[in-house]
């Protein structure tokens, strides 16, 4: 094994985002450790900036800084692999993946037993993101430790902050907000897109509805959050029925025309499935009642 002075962060994990991250650090002046089982894409990295240095060693790698920063697909084989490390004194681990909330829970009780402090974070942009104004990193976990390590990862991005000391804290928002909310939005949109043009509706006039639209959601997703804290569900605008008739009408005709609507088509039955339990003029975001699936948790 090679021998280091003691750098700032380890990064475990050189893809994409793992990359990023690191070249975000060395640009902020953090001495940088990379290590990534493919061993050139750390030796690319070191070439890159004087800060940062690649290792071969998993375990030297951990070795030779303060914070341990992983990013990889999945949790389980990131904890499988730190399993060769023997000391922990004086470190913190930092999740970088996406997770479910129980992955982050368990690498949560992974790290007590470890007896090493633990960070959870949930990246929500892109790696050309990373350090620029655009960086928006969410972390929950040990309050201790993000006390030890805001400074070095305000790097990331001005966008970032700790949430929670509930470790799943970051992987909900994650999982609400990209998964939930930007992949479910983002394929409806192509799939709605897709449609328009089929029939002839010009790019320019797309943009235009989009931005109106988008507008007029922003409104609402602020108007959910405050109708799903309150369990207030009453409106005097459209109900939860007048948005399944006109949901089922968009994905008969988008059908027609030979297009699958499996997005929308999905919402739909979402929808329906409020109105059987008697929901039907109530708000659409009385939807929340029936998003566990158990009836007892229905309110008419």
């Amino acid at each position: 094994m090679t021998t280091h002075t003691e750098r700032d962060v380890a990064v475990i994990g050189n893809g994409l985002m793992g990359s990023s991250i690191a070249r975000a650090l060395a640009h902020s002046g953090w001495t940088v450790t990379a290590y990534d089982p493919d061993t050139a894409r750390a030796r690319a990295l070191a070439t890159e900036l004087p800060g940062i240095e690649a290792e071969a060693d998993l375990e030297t790698a951990v070795a030779s800084a303060r914070l341990i920063l992983t990013c990889a697909p999945s949790y389980e084989s990131v904890l499988q692999s730190l399993e060769c490390v023997g000391d922990w004194k004086g470190k913190t681990l930092l999740n970088t993946g996406t997770s479910s909330t129980d992955e982050s829970k368990s690498a949560g009780s992974w790290a007590v037993e470890k007896g090493v402090p633990y960070l959870d974070a949930a990246i929500l942009c892109f790696p050309q993101d990373i350090g620029t104004e655009r960086g928006y990193v969410l972390f929950s976990g040990s309050p201790d430790a993000w006390a030890k390590h805001e400074k070095l990862l305000a790097a990331l991005g001005p966008a970032m902050r700790f949430v929670s000391e509930q470790v799943q804290a970051a992987s909900a928002v994650d999982l609400t907000i990209v998964g939930g909310v930007y992949v479910a939005a983002l394929a409806a949109y192509v799939d709605a897109v897709a449609y328009a043009q089929s029939q002839g509706v010009p790019g320019d006039v797309l943009g235009e509805a989009t931005d109106k639209v988008l507008a007029a959601l922003k409104d609402a997703a602020g108007e959910a959050v405050a109708a799903i804290g309150s369990g207030e569900f009453r409106t005097d605008q459209a109900t939860l029925s007048v948005f399944t008739h006109g949901g089922d009408t968009c994905v008969d005709g988008m059908r027609s025309a030979g297009f699958s609507a499996n997005v929308l088509a999905a919402a739909v039955g979402n929808l329906k499935t409020a109105e059987a339990a008697g929901l039907g003029q109530k708000s659409f975001y009385a939807l929340a009642q029936v998003a566990t699936g158990d009836p007892a948790s229905r309110q008419h």
